[in-house]
């Protein structure tokens, strides 16, 4: 039996995602816009923004294999590119059953490549590290590695890398990235990725025959608040209600720790949401929710079911009543700041048990 009692939810807006892929793609019109739908797709349930966004993508990007075959096992037909590639030697052989195009970073991939009988004749992407130095082969091993694929594999290849500061836009870092895979690009005439979301918005230079969608696709910002992020619209409202409301005295304190201490007499709302639900622990007192209106301080600590809120300063203000705290009225990047962290990890970290 499927019963939900507490009020807890994230609200997703597949309409807004589906805007921002447009928004995003008319920004670099000549490229194929990759929709990154990873880790769930960062909180947002992949199969249904897959679904979503069927009539619009012609290559969704997820992490590994099994998020893949989750997709097929939903119903989901649309060509997925595995961006660490395989994991084991079997995954190459449910790439080609299953339609999936790999991308191999590291020599033990070329490996199993090599093995497979007959010849894998799907998609391959050839990840390069041009200066993240996290995954891909060194720009001086490409050479190498291009002679132990065959000439058709050579045909479909892209060859791909990741920025390391796309989101600096007075950076120079991106451009000597950017210079090195162009290099390959120009020698071997293959199709190439280079932009994430940021290097999307702040480098149209590294616009490819591929670019790749991720954090932006969701309605939040890579690169802080510009004109070119400004028209995104947030696809998740993460809401709680108040389950209680009451009145400490000055001095006294609330949530472990007595981390906080009245300054006045203050009233206080206590809200169904907490650490075990992907809001942050960290949060400092003083990060803003909204509510009815307007915006009132967390205080205390977060709790691993409950967070407490000054709301003296507001009116009407009632048991039930929704607190948003992060979406459409309030910019996630805000809570991310007073938390110590980033929006990326704030979205992929909503539980399970937040429906």
């Amino acid at each position: 039996m499927s019963y939900t009692s507490r009020l807890t939810k994230a609200i997703i807006d597949l309409d807004a995602l589906v805007k921002n892929y447009q928004y995003i793609s008319k920004l670099a019109s000549n490229s194929d816009t990759i929709a990154v739908i990873k880790a769930d797709a960062y909180g947002h349930d992949a199969s249904k923004v897959a679904q979503a966004l069927s009539s619009e993508v012609n290559l969704l990007a997820v992490a590994f294999m099994d998020e893949a075959l989750a997709l097929r096992a939903d119903g989901i037909n649309t060509k997925v590119l595995v961006l660490e590639g395989p994991f084991k030697e079997s995954d190459i052989e449910l790439a080609l059953e299953n339609n999936f195009a790999l991308m191999l970073h590291s020599n033990y991939q070329i490996d199993w490549l090599k093995s497979t009988s007959p010849e894998f004749s799907g998609e391959l992407w050839l990840k390069l590290d041009t200066g993240m130095n996290r995954l891909g082969f060194q720009v001086e091993q490409v050479d190498k590695i291009m002679a132990q694929l065959s000439t058709q594999q050579i045909k479909n290849l892209v060859l791909c890398s990741h920025f390391a500061t796309a989101d600096q836009i007075d950076c120079n870092r991106p451009v000597e990235q950017l210079e090195k895979l162009k290099a390959l690009v120009e020698k071997y005439g293959c199709k190439f990725s280079m932009a994430n979301s940021a290097g999307i918005l702040n480098w149209p230079e590294s616009h490819g025959h591929y670019n790749r969608l991720g954090l932006a696709l969701y309605g939040a910002s890579p690169i802080g608040d510009s004109r070119k992020s400004r028209p995104l619209i947030p696809a998740m409202t993460l809401q709680a209600n108040i389950i209680a409301i009451h009145t400490v005295k000055i001095g006294e304190s609330v949530g472990y720790g007595n981390i906080w201490q009245a300054q006045r007499d203050t009233k206080l709302a206590t809200v169904a949401i907490g650490y075990a639900d992907g809001y942050p622990r960290n949060a400092k007192s003083g990060t803003p929710v909204y509510i009815n209106g307007s915006l009132a301080p967390l205080v205390g600590r977060v709790s691993m079911d409950m967070i407490t809120i000054d709301i003296t300063d507001l009116k009407h203000t009632a048991i039930g009543d929704t607190v948003e705290l992060w979406g459409k009225n309030l910019n996630i990047d805000i809570v991310a700041q007073n938390s110590d962290t980033i929006n990326y990890e704030l979205l992929t970290r909503v539980s399970k048990r937040v429906p």
